[in-house]
């Protein structure tokens, strides 16, 4: 059973930020999911807490790295739950689809944006003591593009779910 979906004028930017925050932590656990079976060897948090200070102990970096993690989630949860509002989905199914396209979208972006990013602003990787990360991020494994599409999916589908149920 399809079952009628009206967001028109039911924006909420509150319910975006929780629904995205949520979806990230998802997101995380798909992609640590992956390390931990050794199809990519990628340390998201790590690498991004490295970014804003090299020299973080591993507890300091892996803080910094997931306080913007949960920061990105929730900045992208808002912008996922503006493009559902304009899309104007029909039904949940709809929704999903939408969902999953923006999913796809948004990780094609980050294998994309991601290797320049941390070509020319990671201080560990332009001074050498952490690798490139290669062309969308291959050099973390064979399998970590893969992985990377499919986190941003889990969070879209995630995020996406809960605004929906929250707002409609």
């Amino acid at each position: 059973m399809v079952f009628a979906l009206d967001l028109t004028g039911q924006f909420s930017a509150g319910g975006a930020i929780i629904a995205g925050i949520v979806g990230a932590l998802v997101m995380l656990v798909v992609m640590y999911g992956g390390k931990a079976m050794g199809m990519t060897s990628m340390d998201l948090l790590k690498t991004l807490g490295t970014m804003m200070v090299p020299k973080a102990s591993d507890g300091m970096a892996y803080g910094i790295g997931m306080m913007m993690h949960l920061m990105m989630g929730a900045a992208f949860g808002i912008i996922h739950a503006g493009v559902l509002h304009a899309i104007g989905p029909s039904s949940n199914a709809a929704a999903t689809w939408i969902s999953i396209g923006i999913g796809v979208v948004h990780g094609m972006m980050v294998l994309v944006a991601m290797p320049m990013m941390l070509n020319m602003a990671h201080p560990l990787v332009k001074d050498g003591t952490m690798d490139k990360p290669g062309t969308a991020l291959m050099n973390f494994g064979t399998m970590t593009p893969m992985g990377v599409t499919m986190g941003h999916v889990v969070f879209a589908l995630v995020s996406g779910a809960l605004y929906v149920g929250g707002v409609s």
